[in-house]
């Protein structure tokens, strides 16, 4: 009888311990542009500093989809991983891509399809750039509209319209569909995410805070610019994701009736200062 209640103590105490443990959640990193004088830029300096900072904290650089396929079936992602996405297409992305096939690293591009692969474009990425990287095996390529433009959110014509010309033109470049697909500005509507799934897009990306994990929608997938985070501010902002699986962990679900279904708060955007694409999430 001791014995067994030696045991049963024991198993209490392991039972306690796993509890506290955070549960396991990822971080998207988008970045947009690279070692230009630009306010969604960062330094390759900086760059390498974040990824340094990464390696050396544990956390590992994961591909998007190993991340997508966690969560879609209901699973969280390994604790502490990281998705490293690109946004908008400039042509600096090839800086980032030797730093990153150096490291032999993951990484997703989204791309405003209009400005891809357009000759009469010369600061964002060619054909000829486009090929390059399909070339490395851990890139993948993913759709940021056609137009980029701030009216997608706000006009369903227009959007569907756009949404039909980026999925076209999509595959002149690359050859093939993506299931992938990153707002603009991170700006939303209603009418607009039903185009988008409607068209095919499974895994949507908006603009937020949060960690990624099995409760994650997938069509409203929150990503963190990371272009003006210095190291100290990245490893908060990981601490803070930690913090938070834990607590969402700890918290048991209210037995009351779920609310009326309301706005999402991860896909709160605000209007973009520029119409450009200079300065897009």
């Amino acid at each position: 009888m001791r014995a067994k209640a030696l045991c049963c103590a024991v198993f209490a105490v392991i039972g306690l311990f796993l509890d506290a443990l955070p549960a396991r959640a990822a971080t998207i990193l988008v970045y947009h542009s690279f070692g230009v004088r630009s306010s969604m830029s960062i330094s390759l300096p900086a760059f390498e500093a974040q990824l340094d900072f990464l390696e050396k904290n544990g956390n590992k650089v994961i591909g998007v989809d190993e991340l997508v396929a966690t969560i879609a079936a209901g699973k969280n992602p390994p604790d502490g991983a990281v998705v490293i996405a690109i946004d908008d297409g400039w042509a600096t992305v090839m800086a980032a891509f030797e730093v990153l096939k150096r490291r032999n690293l993951p990484f997703v591009v989204f791309l405003p399809m209009a400005y891809t692969a357009n000759p009469y474009c010369k600061v964002t990425l060619s054909q000829a750039d486009i090929d390059k990287l399909r070339a490395y095996p851990k890139v993948v390529f993913a759709d940021h509209s056609f137009s980029h433009s701030p009216k997608l959110a706000k006009s369903e014509e227009f959007a569907r319209e756009d949404v039909r010309k980026s999925r076209e033109r999509f595959r002149q470049v690359l050859g093939f569909d993506t299931k992938y697909f990153a707002y603009p500005y991170g700006a939303v509507s209603e009418s607009y995410t039903r185009a988008l799934r409607e068209a095919g897009y499974e895994y949507l990306f908006v603009t937020g805070d949060s960690p990624v994990s099995a409760t994650t929608k997938v069509t409203a997938i929150p990503r963190i610019a990371a272009n003006r985070l210095s190291v100290n501010v990245l490893a908060s902002v990981l601490r803070n994701h930690a913090v938070l699986m834990a607590k969402a962990k700890a918290t048991p679900a209210p037995a009351a009736a779920a609310p009326a279904p309301g706005p999402d708060p991860t896909l709160a955007s605000a209007a973009p200062a520029d119409p450009s694409p200079r300065a897009v999430e």
